[in-house]
């Protein structure tokens, strides 16, 4: 890995919060203050290891560095969204190890807002200059916002979406007579397009038409196809599944898998969709609508292209950020804001947007960026919506993905499956204050 020396890894998550032990009282970060006493030199930045190289942050941290002479970014790795109780932890103590962490869709992190564990943006000078919110791209900072709190800045605008090979499409015959793949109008349309694709040796699958993020991420695709078919995944202001539209949609995902059409490799493995899309393996892949320019290396910018599920041209789909937090605990704060404006927001994202797919959030970056999925991509960012601003979303997440894979492998069926999820959904603490 590039730059051994800048990136801790963790062998045992305890351990990180021991990395670099700092005491302090929990609050802080008000406008043109830092809660350190002499200035700081060196600050913990802490991130997934799919962020430390799609974000391109060791690049980051060379320019910081290069520009900051003396100063120090060391940058953790910290294994996934469920780690984060970790750092709440410590971080109700008053203390921190992190100056400065990027989480894995911003409204996970709202669980922090109740104990006034992350810092309001809109209470620091950080909103000045280059990074003035005028600056940012339509409505990427809402992403990032509860009420009036900037609880976290974004970085990477992405939606979800059908990653299409219309390779496959044009030698299955499905391709409209402009040579364009014609969007499905219905699930069952989609369910057809895949099963035309599949490929079969006697009783044996060989090829599915499609993967679905079934895996740790199942939560946000179910949340995804409901905004696009039913235009919202709220009854009554609160997140469901059991409706007439899902329950439809759950029908047919059962029968795919049962026919072997839309593939359960997500379940072990989180990545299988989108690297056998990359690799030219798959025609479809739902989850992330980046990964249509991360194919293009390897089948072409004219085979990868985003096809809009059912009703999201029209309803959206589920549209998020990576999102930065600062810890009210952290002694470095004023250093850490300026590692964010200057490093984080920097024209490195047009090299991210170009190569992965995650979307400049600043406009002067963005409008670098010429490529047709951008536009059908910030096109459907446009009207998406964010997962809920809940306090245990985390816990809805990964238990909810544990519900979905039971039924999906027939242990258990659609009634007791929506059942068991609406019960957690109630039981859950829904507050974001």
């Amino acid at each position: 890995m590039k730059r051994q020396s800048k990136v801790a890894m963790l062998i045992a998550f305890g351990s990180a919060v021991a990395l670099v032990a700092t005491g302090c009282a929990a609050g802080g970060g008000s406008k043109g203050e830092s809660k350190s006493g002499p200035k700081s030199t060196s600050i913990n930045v802490a991130a997934q290891a799919w962020m430390i190289e799609k974000f391109h942050m060791n690049d980051m941290v060379d320019n910081f560095e290069a520009a900051n002479e003396g100063v120090t970014v060391n940058v953790v790795e910290y294994p996934d969204n469920q780690s984060l109780s970790n750092f709440a932890l410590q971080w109700s103590q008053g203390k921190s190890s992190q100056d400065v962490v990027v989480v894995d869709g911003a409204s996970v992190a709202v669980q922090f807002l109740a104990k006034d564990l992350i810092i309001d943006f809109n209470e620091t000078d950080f909103f000045e200059g280059a990074t003035a919110k005028e600056k940012f791209v339509g409505e990427s900072l809402s992403f990032d916002q509860l009420g009036d709190v900037q609880f976290a800045i974004p970085i990477g605008l992405e939606t979800y979406n059908i990653s299409a090979n219309k390779s496959y499409f044009e030698e299955a015959g499905l391709v409209g007579v402009d040579g364009e793949i014609p969007a499905p109008q219905t699930w069952d349309d989609l369910y057809d397009m895949a099963a035309a694709m599949t490929l079969r040796d006697g009783s044996t699958v060989t090829r599915p038409g499609m993967t679905i993020q079934w895996g740790p991420n199942a939560v946000n695709t179910m949340i995804a196809v409901e905004q696009a078919v039913r235009g919202s995944f709220y009854e009554d202001d609160v997140l469901t599944f059991d409706t007439p539209e899902m329950r439809d949609v759950l029908e047919i995902w059962k029968k795919g898998v049962e026919e072997g059409v839309f593939s359960i490799d997500t379940f072990s493995n989180k990545d299988a969709g989108r690297s056998n899309f990359n690799a030219g393996n798959i025609p479809m892949v739902l989850e992330t609508a980046a990964h249509v320019p991360e194919a293009i290396p390897t089948i072409g910018a004219e085979n990868s292209v985003v096809l809009a599920m059912p009703g999201s041209a029209e309803n959206g789909s589920y549209g998020f950020t990576a999102g930065i937090l600062v810890p009210s605990a952290s002694e470095n704060q004023e250093l850490a804001l300026q590692f964010i404006q200057e490093a984080m927001m920097s024209d490195i994202q047009v090299a991210v947007g170009e190569e992965w797919g995650k979307l400049p959030v600043i406009e002067e970056h963005f409008d670098k960026i010429d490529a047709p999925w951008k536009t059908s991509m910030y096109d459907l960012v446009k009207i998406s919506e964010p997962a809920p601003m809940y306090r245990d979303l985390p816990e809805i997440q990964v238990t909810g993905k544990q519900l979905l894979q039971e039924y999906l492998t027939d242990a258990i069926d659609l009634d007791t499956f929506l059942a068991d999820l609406e019960k957690l959904i109630e039981d859950a603490n829904k507050d974001s204050e």
